[in-house]
């Protein structure tokens, strides 16, 4: 008797030990409270619609890119016990697209977000599935394989449950993007890095507003009265300077046919991004931001700018390109300080020689330094005597 009342004990606990399992893997566990947020979004497609007041015509100027990357960043996380959010620490998320995904006519769908083909005026709608919260969204186009490692940038900001806005404005690109060891610029890839951030859209008059907060919440499109219109254009961050110089009027005769110099050369001169006497603090090119103007607006309020570019020196090689010559520098704007640029002049007369240091400084921009500008900078140089041997200029137009 005793044998078989174990015998049935243990098969009772096999069915109850089953039973558990069973119970188990049946089991319905909760799913993320999402929203849907939609904006309707634009890219550059050629200079007219993304530049202001360009002199004149610009060369290699094309759409090279590969990738599309939308950022959000949440200010705050909405909590509560009917709330389930798998991750409440993360507050970056993104989504990459390519530019074959982007081309498409058709939606085209990844696990949480669509995006749609272009409307009549070239817009697509982008809606993304979100946890609830106040988010901010960003966006950026960008080649990939080509210096900027975006989506790891991202992966490393910390997921502490705290507002990650400010590390997005100082994401930071190489001045050196697109350009191989030994190698130039891809001129078509660097100017087709363009960046933008979503802004709430006026539904009367469909004006842009400066408010950039979003507010994800259930059933918040569902009500005309709540429903909401956001709008996010992505425009190009390089900033364009066109210097041009010419010695000619060095060489002309003065009032008794004497040639006012023998001999003026610009031997090279640099591009400074970086503060005055901090050349050796930022090796090379140096960085520029993706999201400068929201850096320059978040640091005005909350501390001091810290600079990221560097330099970028031309060496004139050629005798004729001593005496004039034009350069187009590509450069993405850090959001910190206005860039120099410095003349090398090498002058001889009557014998007598002299080197001169002449800079220009646009620190006195109206506008400071910005993405998407095209700066031109005119350097004639005619034959009066100079004084000092470092001469800067602030006070010009341009």
């Amino acid at each position: 008797m005793n044998h078989i009342t174990k015998y049935i004990f243990a098969i009772l606990s096999l069915i109850m030990l089953t039973g558990c399992s069973e119970s188990e893997k049946n089991e319905v566990r909760p799913m993320d409270t999402l929203a849907p947020i939609s904006l309707t979004l634009s890219v550059p497609d050629d200079k007219t619609k993304t530049r202001i007041g360009d002199p004149g015509e610009d060369t290699n100027d094309m759409v090279d890119w590969d990738r599309l990357t939308i950022i959000v960043a949440y200010k705050e996380k909405t909590q509560g016990d009917e709330i389930h959010d798998a991750a409440p620490q993360k507050m970056v998320y993104y989504e990459t697209y390519t530019k074959k995904e982007f081309d498409r006519k058709t939606l085209v769908t990844h696990a949480t977000s669509t995006l749609s083909g272009p409307d009549a005026n070239g817009f697509r709608t982008y809606t993304m599935y979100l946890p609830l919260g106040t988010c901010c969204v960003y966006g950026v186009t960008y080649s990939n394989g080509e210096g900027l490692n975006l989506e790891g940038m991202l992966d490393g900001i910390a997921k502490d449950g705290k507002d990650h806005n400010s590390d997005i404005y100082n994401l930071q690109i190489s001045n050196d993007y697109a350009k191989p060891s030994g190698g130039t610029t891809d001129i078509a890839k660097f100017i087709s890095v363009a960046t933008g951030y979503a802004l709430k859209l006026d539904s009367e008059t469909q004006i842009l507003t400066d408010e950039r907060e979003i507010k994800v919440e259930q059933n918040i499109n569902a009500n005309i009265n709540t429903k909401q219109y956001w709008r996010m254009v992505l425009g190009r961050l390089a900033a364009k300077i066109d210097i041009q110089w010419d010695a000619k009027g060095a060489y002309e005769k003065d009032k008794d046919g004497n040639l006012k110099y023998t001999n003026v050369k610009v031997s090279q001169f640099t591009y400074h991004g970086e503060p005055a006497n901090q050349e050796s603090t930022i090796s090379g090119s140096g960085n520029g931001r993706l999201f400068p103007t929201l850096y320059t607006l978040y640091h005005q309020e909350v501390s001091s700018r810290t600079s990221v570019s560097g330099h970028t020196t031309f060496v004139n090689t050629s005798e004729i390109s001593k005496r004039n010559g034009r350069v187009y520098h590509y450069t993405f704007p850090d959001g910190a300080i206005p860039p120099r640029l410095t003349f090398k002049l090498d002058t001889e007369k009557e014998g007598t020689t002299g080197k001169y240091n002449v800079t220009f400084d646009m620190s006195n921009l109206k506008d400071g330094f910005i993405p998407a500008r095209w700066y031109k900078i005119n350097v004639k140089i005619s034959g009066t005597q100079l004084t000092k041997e470092n001469i800067t200029i602030n006070n010009f137009n341009i």
